[in-house]
């Protein structure tokens, strides 16, 4: 006897992709798409750490055109 509704579902599901080839295409379909959206939001996450670092270092070189260090004296 199946004891909870999280084990009816995981069940009924198995089952469902055991026997039809349509449930088992359209479940690879979402896979391939999620796993494209993870891969451009890594690829944008990367991206946007660069032009940050980027934007970072040049605003640091800036400031050390405006204001030369000083040498100990």
């Amino acid at each position: 006897m199946i004891k909870s509704r999280a084990g009816l579902i995981l069940g009924a599901a198995a089952l469902l992709f055991a026997l039809s080839p349509e449930a088992r295409k359209t479940v690879r379909r979402w896979a391939v798409r999620g796993t494209e959206t993870v891969l451009d939001l890594t690829e944008m996450a990367k991206d946007a750490g660069a032009a940050a670092q980027s934007k970072l270092q040049s605003l640091t070189t800036n400031d050390e055109k405006i204001f030369p260090k000083r040498k100990n004296q």
